[in-house]
Order: C-alpha cells, then sequence, then structure tokens
C-alpha cells in the first residue's frame, strides 16, 4: 500500500509508465514496480524492461535464466 502510495504523490515519471503500461496492455503500477526493481518473471515484463532502458528510466537489464 505504502508503494502505491509513493507512486501516485511522488513519482515524476508517470506519463511514461502510463504510455509504456497502454503499449503492453498492463496497467502503469506494475510498470512503476518493474523500473523499481520488481523481477521480471515473463517475455512481457522483459520487453517493458527494454522499453523503459529506451526512455532511458532504467540503466540497463540484466537477463538471467
Amino acid at each position: 500500500m505504502f508503494k502505491l502510495l509513493k507512486y501516485l504523490l511522488f513519482s515524476g515519471n508517470k506519463a511514461a509508465y502510463r504510455s509504456i503500461a497502454r503499449e503492453f496492455q498492463t496497467n502503469s503500477f506494475r510498470v512503476y514496480r518493474l523500473a523499481h526493481g520488481k523481477r521480471a518473471k515473463s517475455n512481457k515484463d522483459y520487453k517493458i524492461l527494454r522499453s523503459l532502458e529506451r526512455e532511458e528510466i532504467i540503466e540497463g537489464v540484466l537477463r538471467m535464466n
């Protein structure tokens, strides 16, 4: 719940999160959580992380098998 409030009140990248979420048909809070360290569990998550990297919101993506 605290993370949700933090996202709603203090996030400066909400517009970028919303556009990426619209592109991948998910919610913007999921994109926010991936940007802040949540582990990717599917190919869709990795694609979202790549988009965040292109937008220069995150530095890089490590894929561990």
